[in-house]
């Protein structure tokens, strides 16, 4: 099958695709979700899949012949294999879902599937009422084209190994795995530190860019997180200045991130001027 963007364009409240998460709004179109379909199964990333750094095969795809596309709405269910495997139900409609008819179909594509942990079901709206999840946007400028002092890269960090404490107290995931990542002789790309008292406090990264859909270059997102003892500080500001300084020194022209509704982070993109481009929910 192909998609419709003429159907699928007008219920797009959020430029996100499923298993790709979101994405440059001007890359989001009809070939974007034909893209994912046509890797279906296969294993194979696209090339700008955030989740090729980490794996050497895909384990998240479109179950594509149980896909509902309509002029009304478009469901596209998906299977991650991770844990004991998940059914995801990507929902975008003009109108607010039907849960408990999305949930039951969650389930039997769980049971036809030999699936453990269940389903979910996650839809888009362009109101905060009840998301999990704010999709966001930063745009590359010259005003990136500065100096933070006080962030270091881990990697030349005096106090670097005073991290594996900061990614035990800053927990669960995150920072752990990439951690035992770095232990295991990993390099993601450099990860920005900032440190004080003898001890790593901040930190952002694997910073790393890739050409988009659309040919621009897109800065990927990363772990970020401040010690809650040393938040409201400056640290994260200066930790998240930083990276995009990186970013704007390797031609980056996009990032697009989720972040989690009442999160300090939210806060402090709001309050750096990215733009919010729709809300993600879930069940």
């Amino acid at each position: 099958m192909r998609f419709r963007w003429d159907w699928l364009q007008p219920v797009m409240h959020a430029p996100f695709v499923p298993t790709l998460g979101p994405m440059p709004p001007e890359a989001v179109c009809a070939e974007l979700f034909d893209a994912v379909l046509d890797v279906a199964h296969s294993g194979r990333f696209l090339p700008f899949d955030k989740d090729r750094r980490w794996a050497a095969t895909k384990d998240e795809w479109v179950l594509v012949g149980d896909i509902v596309h309509t002029a009304a709405e478009t469901i596209v269910p998906a299977l991650s294999t991770r844990g004991g495997g998940l059914v995801k139900l990507y929902y975008y409609g003009a109108t607010e879902p039907d849960l408990p008819e999305l949930v039951c179909l969650g389930e039997r594509l769980a049971k036809c599937h030999s699936v453990g942990a269940g389903n979910r079901v996650i839809w888009f709206s362009d109101r905060s009422d009840g998301a999990s999840g704010r999709v966001m946007v930063k745009r590359f400028s010259s005003a990136d084209d500065r100096l933070c002092n006080g962030i270091q890269v881990l990697a030349d960090c005096p106090v670097a190994d005073t991290f594996g404490a900061f990614a035990d107290e800053i927990g669960p995931e995150g920072f752990q795995f990439l951690y035992q990542r770095m232990k295991s002789g990993q390099r993601d790309g450099p990860t920005l530190v900032s440190v004080v008292d003898d001890r790593v406090v901040g930190a952002v990264g694997p910073l790393s860019t890739v050409a988009g859909p659309d040919g621009r270059t897109i800065q990927q997102p990363a772990y970020f997180a401040v010690h809650p003892a040393y938040r409201g500080l400056g640290h994260g500001r200066n930790l998240w200045r930083a990276s995009m300084s990186w970013g704007r020194t390797r031609e980056a022209e996009v990032k697009v991130l989720q972040a989690s509704r009442g999160s300090a982070a939210e806060g402090l993109y709001v309050s750096e001027g990215l733009e919010t481009y729709g809300y993600v929910c879930q069940a």
